[in-house]
């Protein structure tokens, strides 16, 4: 069970995230599945903030279940998950993800659910956005497999 009985992740604390920031990997974990202790911590307070330089992020750890949230900076292969299925939810801008062959547009307030077995990869296409990925029945990293574009 969680130690927290909540946790809130607020758009504006992710909009000033270092991890998205020009020149940053683009994304950040907030629920993960496995904790990292040399780089997350498990989250002492309910309102998420981004870490300051050399502090640990707090994360929610609960099990089966990863939160994230990326933005056009973050890069992402062409990938399945083996038993997650993975819910998108654009909060800002719009982009392009490519499902099963097909490229979708998704926008602002926009969610697409994916489910296991299924190829996917969020692709550039140049302009700015901010999503959360929710992942449910996952195994963590193990349950993620790169796929080859065809």
């Amino acid at each position: 069970m969680p130690s927290l009985p909540a946790l809130l992740l607020r758009k504006t604390s992710a909009e000033t995230d270092p991890a998205l920031a020009v020149g940053a990997r683009g994304d950040r974990k907030n629920v993960v599945t496995t904790l990292y202790t040399d780089r997350e911590c498990e989250a002492s307070a309910v309102e998420w903030t981004p870490p300051r330089h050399g502090e640990k992020c707090q994360v929610l750890v609960m099990p089966n279940s990863e939160v994230a949230v990326f933005n056009q900076h973050a890069f992402q292969e062409r990938h399945v998950h083996n038993q997650g299925t993975e819910i998108y939810i654009v909060v800002d801008g719009v982009m392009q993800i490519e499902v099963d062959g097909y490229d979708y547009h998704l926008s602002s307030g926009d969610m697409m659910l994916i489910n296991p077995g299924t190829a996917h990869e969020v692709k550039p296409q140049g302009g700015q956005f901010l999503c959360r990925v929710v992942t449910l029945n996952c195994g963590g990293a193990k349950d993620r497999s790169p796929i080859p574009k065809s």
